[in-house]
Protein backbone atom coordinates (compact mmCIF):
# COMPACT_ATOMS: atom_id res chain seq x y z
CA UNK A 1 0.00 0.00 0.00
CA UNK A 2 2.88 2.36 0.71
CA UNK A 3 4.50 1.96 -2.73
CA UNK A 4 1.81 1.34 -5.32
CA UNK A 5 4.10 2.07 -8.29
CA UNK A 6 6.61 -0.56 -7.18
CA UNK A 7 6.89 -3.62 -9.39
CA UNK A 8 6.09 -7.08 -8.11
CA UNK A 9 9.68 -8.25 -8.45
CA UNK A 10 11.00 -5.22 -6.56
CA UNK A 11 8.48 -5.81 -3.77
CA UNK A 12 9.70 -9.39 -3.41
CA UNK A 13 13.42 -8.62 -3.64
CA UNK A 14 13.55 -7.99 0.09
CA UNK A 15 12.39 -11.56 0.67
CA UNK A 16 13.97 -13.46 -2.20
CA UNK A 17 16.85 -13.14 -4.62
CA UNK A 18 15.67 -11.35 -7.77
CA UNK A 19 15.93 -14.42 -10.04
CA UNK A 20 13.99 -16.54 -7.54
CA UNK A 21 11.32 -13.84 -7.20
CA UNK A 22 10.99 -13.72 -11.01
CA UNK A 23 10.67 -17.50 -11.18
CA UNK A 24 7.98 -17.59 -8.51
CA UNK A 25 6.00 -14.80 -10.15
CA UNK A 26 6.14 -16.43 -13.58
CA UNK A 27 5.04 -19.77 -12.11
CA UNK A 28 2.04 -17.96 -10.68
CA UNK A 29 1.30 -16.46 -14.10
CA UNK A 30 2.26 -12.95 -13.04
CA UNK A 31 4.43 -10.43 -14.86
CA UNK A 32 7.38 -9.51 -12.61
CA UNK A 33 7.28 -5.97 -14.07
CA UNK A 34 3.60 -5.47 -13.14
CA UNK A 35 2.99 -2.55 -10.80
CA UNK A 36 1.33 -3.26 -7.47
CA UNK A 37 -1.28 -0.57 -8.14
CA UNK A 38 -2.39 -2.39 -11.29
CA UNK A 39 -3.14 -5.67 -9.51
CA UNK A 40 -6.43 -6.61 -7.93
CA UNK A 41 -6.76 -7.42 -4.26
CA UNK A 42 -7.67 -10.99 -5.23
CA UNK A 43 -4.49 -11.33 -7.30
CA UNK A 44 -2.34 -10.10 -4.42
CA UNK A 45 -4.13 -12.43 -1.99
CA UNK A 46 -3.54 -15.31 -4.40
CA UNK A 47 0.14 -14.46 -4.58
CA UNK A 48 0.36 -14.25 -0.78
CA UNK A 49 -1.30 -17.67 -0.49
CA UNK A 50 1.10 -19.14 -3.05
CA UNK A 51 4.13 -17.69 -1.28
CA UNK A 52 3.10 -18.97 2.13
CA UNK A 53 2.38 -22.48 0.85
CA UNK A 54 5.28 -22.75 -1.61
CA UNK A 55 7.42 -25.83 -1.05
CA UNK A 56 10.92 -26.64 -2.21
CA UNK A 57 11.68 -30.30 -2.79
CA UNK A 58 15.41 -30.98 -3.12
CA UNK A 59 16.26 -33.20 -6.08
CA UNK A 60 19.37 -34.52 -4.36
CA UNK A 61 22.61 -33.47 -2.74
CA UNK A 62 26.19 -32.94 -3.72
CA UNK A 63 27.18 -35.36 -0.99
CA UNK A 64 29.16 -35.12 2.20
CA UNK A 65 32.08 -33.35 0.49
CA UNK A 66 30.14 -30.07 0.19
CA UNK A 67 27.72 -30.52 3.10
CA UNK A 68 27.19 -27.56 5.41
CA UNK A 69 25.37 -29.45 8.18
CA UNK A 70 25.79 -33.02 9.27
CA UNK A 71 23.00 -34.29 11.53
CA UNK A 72 23.68 -36.78 14.26
CA UNK A 73 26.32 -37.11 16.90
CA UNK A 74 26.28 -37.39 20.67
CA UNK A 75 22.72 -37.09 21.99
CA UNK A 76 22.37 -33.97 24.14
CA UNK A 77 20.11 -35.90 26.54
CA UNK A 78 23.23 -37.80 27.60
CA UNK A 79 25.15 -34.61 28.42
CA UNK A 80 25.09 -32.13 31.25
CA UNK A 81 23.81 -28.85 29.79
CA UNK A 82 26.02 -26.94 32.23
CA UNK A 83 29.34 -28.71 31.62
CA UNK A 84 28.76 -30.83 28.48
CA UNK A 85 30.06 -33.80 30.50
CA UNK A 86 28.76 -37.25 29.64
CA UNK A 87 26.13 -38.50 32.07
CA UNK A 88 27.42 -42.04 31.42
CA UNK A 89 31.22 -41.59 31.59
CA UNK A 90 32.39 -39.08 34.22
CA UNK A 91 35.21 -36.87 32.98
CA UNK A 92 34.29 -37.30 29.30
CA UNK A 93 33.18 -34.04 27.68
CA UNK A 94 31.83 -33.31 24.20
CA UNK A 95 31.78 -30.02 22.32
CA UNK A 96 31.33 -28.63 18.83
CA UNK A 97 30.21 -30.59 15.82
CA UNK A 98 30.34 -34.01 17.47
CA UNK A 99 27.21 -33.04 19.46
CA UNK A 100 23.81 -33.65 17.83
CA UNK A 101 22.86 -29.98 17.43
CA UNK A 102 22.11 -28.17 14.19
CA UNK A 103 21.33 -24.52 13.58
CA UNK A 104 21.24 -21.97 10.83
CA UNK A 105 24.39 -21.66 8.79
CA UNK A 106 26.70 -19.06 10.21
CA UNK A 107 28.80 -20.53 12.99
CA UNK A 108 26.11 -21.34 15.53
CA UNK A 109 27.71 -24.74 16.09
CA UNK A 110 30.83 -22.91 17.28
CA UNK A 111 28.83 -21.76 20.32
CA UNK A 112 28.93 -25.38 21.43
CA UNK A 113 32.71 -25.38 21.18
CA UNK A 114 33.43 -22.46 23.52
Amino acid sequence: QGRPMQTLVTALEGLFAKRLAELILRREGLDPAARLADLSHATLEGLAAALTSWQVRPAGTEGYRTAEVTAGGVDTAGLSSRTMESRHVPGLHFIGECVDVTGWLGGYNFQWAW
